[in-house]
């Protein structure tokens, strides 16, 4: 599967894509930006034949990434 994003950090892909890396049924998960000026980033999933669907681990990927983003702000805010 391949997924083209415009107009966001490539931080938060890699963070996905870091995510993705960990999850039982996904082979390959990476970003890249295609080009600076076209603010288009690739995120590309390769999961294995008959298992987990790329766009079911894509899914799974941003709602852990959703949770980890509130714990990290509920954590700063106590600071």
């Amino acid at each position: 599967m391949e997924l083209e994003v415009l107009e966001e950090d490539i931080g938060v892909l890699d963070s996905l894509s870091e995510i993705l890396q960990k999850i039982d049924g996904v082979e390959y998960s990476g970003a890249v930006m295609e080009h600076p000026l076209t603010k288009k980033i690739i995120l590309r999933v390769k999961t294995g034949a008959g298992k987990l669907k790329a766009v079911d681990a894509v899914k799974k990927a941003i709602q852990e990434l959703k949770e980890i983003s509130a714990e990290l702000r509920r954590e700063f805010e106590r600071l």
